[in-house]
């Protein structure tokens, strides 16, 4: 069974407390005993009439002031707001050292490094200063709950290997954008004999080739003709050669 959150905290108090305040209401023993000795006594018929007027006005207050949706959004706000605060962590109840209230790296204080309510789980520092295991963070938890425990190990896991991959993505944006100063102003200042890419010299050298390659197999077909092996391996690898040049040049950036 899951450990119970704030929400479901929250949410099971106010249930109960709506529930208390949609009751029906019913006269005490002791006031009806006051009325039948009183001389202007109410009769039982209008007591019950309004009674009933009573409590179905309270049945449609509760409904609509009462619903399930806000109930639960009057626990999300709750929990939202503990969650938000920048009060220190509590300590636990089974600790012997400041270090039980929140993962602490060498030893320091616990600040952004550590796991601690409200943490915000999409910066690089807080992932790094997560504890690898629930048992570190509250040990008694942990045994409590060993597959809640578990689930945290692999998803801290997770985390580690999703914030070193969006750093290495941020490294190549980086390094492209760095590229891209670098050869911004040669866009402007291009000739147009110069080889660029779909270019006219681009153009006319992908015609000779295919010149070539319908000359190489003419000459194939001529009597006592015997072209070498490998000219037109040659000529397919052209486009291969440009790729390795531009992987190349990538990888000195």
């Amino acid at each position: 069974m899951a450990p119970p959150t704030i929400l479901t905290h929250k949410s099971a108090f106010l249930t109960a407390q709506t529930l208390h305040l949609s009751q029906t209401l019913n006269p005490s023993p002791a006031w009806r005993a006051s009325n039948d000795g009183s001389e202007h006594m109410l009769s039982d018929k209008a007591v019950d009439e309004a009674l009933y007027r009573l409590n179905h006005a309270l049945r449609q207050h509760a409904q609509r002031v009462y619903a399930l949706q806000a109930t639960r959004n009057v626990a999300e706000q709750i929990e939202g707001l503990f969650l938000n605060t920048e009060d220190p962590i509590p300590r636990d109840s089974d600790a012997e050292d400041d270090d039980v209230s929140g993962y602490r790296l060498d030893g320091g204080d616990v600040g952004e490094k550590g796991l601690r309510e409200g943490i915000d789980l999409t910066t690089d520092p807080s992932i790094a200063g997560l504890p690898p295991t629930w048992a570190t963070h509250r040990p008694s938890e942990a045994e409590a709950h060993p597959v809640e425990a578990r689930r945290y190990t692999d998803l801290q896991a997770q985390l580690i290997s999703l914030s070193g991959r969006r750093a290495a993505t941020k490294a190549r944006v980086e390094r492209l954008r760095h590229m891209d100063g670098l050869l911004a102003p040669f866009q402007a200042g291009v000739q147009e004999n110069l080889v660029t890419r779909n270019g006219e010299v681009e153009q006319e050298l992908e015609r000779m080739r295919v010149l070539l390659i319908r000359v190489a197999g003419r000459v194939e077909q001529l009597p006592g003709t015997e072209m070498m092996e490998g000219e037109p391996t040659e000529i397919d690898d052209l486009e291969e050669m440009e790729r390795t040049k531009v992987a190349s040049l990538l990888h000195r950036f």
